[in-house]
């Protein structure tokens, strides 16, 4: 399944956890639903409820489809970034010093003891790769 929405991975990942979301009873005694984004409480329905179970079970359907979008999409990156790597190191053009600043680019995650197992050179020497 692709994306079904335009939230970012950051948003996707608030959203997609229980604390950031919460059903509350306005003056006139419906029930509105709220979402908190980058630490701001902002309404997520226009739609106005009449009871609390309903929008409660709007939230725990949509919670679990978000969860479900953000692990699909870091699945797919680590996919795409896995096939990047390997390419970059099978590739027999490119030199030790441009694979290791290609692959510090790509796997920016990636501490440079990592980076130079990889590389399959000491960490002097990948520092030295890096600084050119």
């Amino acid at each position: 399944m692709e994306t079904i929405t335009s939230w970012s991975n950051e948003s996707l990942s608030e959203l997609s956890n229980r604390n950031n979301h919460k059903v509350v009873k306005d003056t006139a005694g419906e029930y509105r639903w709220y979402h908190k984004l980058n630490g701001k409480w902002s309404i997520h329905s226009i739609k106005v409820f009449e009871d609390e179970a309903t929008p409660l079970h709007w939230m725990h359907t949509w919670l679990s489809m978000w969860r479900n979008e953000l692990d699909r999409r870091i699945t797919k990156k680590a996919s795409r970034d896995r096939r990047a790597k390997k390419s970059v190191l099978r590739s027999s053009k490119t030199s030790k010093q441009q694979k290791a600043i290609l692959l510090s680019e790509l796997l920016s995650e990636y501490t440079q003891q990592e980076l130079a197992n990889e590389l399959q050179v000491s960490i002097a020497t990948l520092k030295r790769y890096l600084k050119k």
